[in-house]
């Protein structure tokens, strides 16, 4: 089976899996609760990157030589620093989330109703993003690890 197969099929998988949940609204609570929109800016980077990975996958299924190899290999460190970065962007809206759950809705004069409801709005970002960021560099990984070992061999 040829690297691109490989990957085809993990993306068909990873795909069919966001469908269903897409399916039961989690995509959707996710955009909708997530102030801070870095879960959006993660989303749309994860599609450019399956796309570039895809490409990576295609390329060196067609090549012979060590050095389009090599050479394939260093592209794909932009996919392993976007992997990596998807877990710190994730953490980056917690901060984002705890920041806004704790800044306004802290007060004295509010009612407890309002406190409550300022929480909830920041821990649901704060929570939503680490999910998206820890998710998609797992499924990140997982595509250029099937790149790496089909470049070992």
């Amino acid at each position: 089976m040829t690297i691109f197969v490989k990957w085809f099929i993990i993306n068909a998988i990873i795909t069919t899996g966001l469908v269903l949940a897409q399916t039961q609204g989690v995509l959707s609570s996710i955009i909708e609760n997530d102030a801070s929109y870095l879960s959006i800016v993660m989303m749309v980077v994860y599609v450019i990157l399956c796309v570039f990975i895809g490409l990576l996958c295609y390329n060196a299924d067609l090549c012979k030589k060590k050095a389009d190899k090599e050479a394939i290999i260093r592209k794909s460190d932009i996919g392993w620093f976007c992997a990596e970065h998807f877990f710190s962007l994730g953490l980056l809206g917690t901060i984002i989330g705890l920041c806004i759950a704790t800044g306004d809705s802290l007060t004295d004069s509010d009612s407890v109703s309002q406190i409550v409801a300022g929480l909830k709005h920041g821990l649901n970002t704060a929570f939503y993003t680490t999910i998206c960021g820890i998710t998609l560099s797992l499924f990140s990984q997982i595509q250029l690890l099937v790149l790496k070992r089909g470049l070992e061999k």
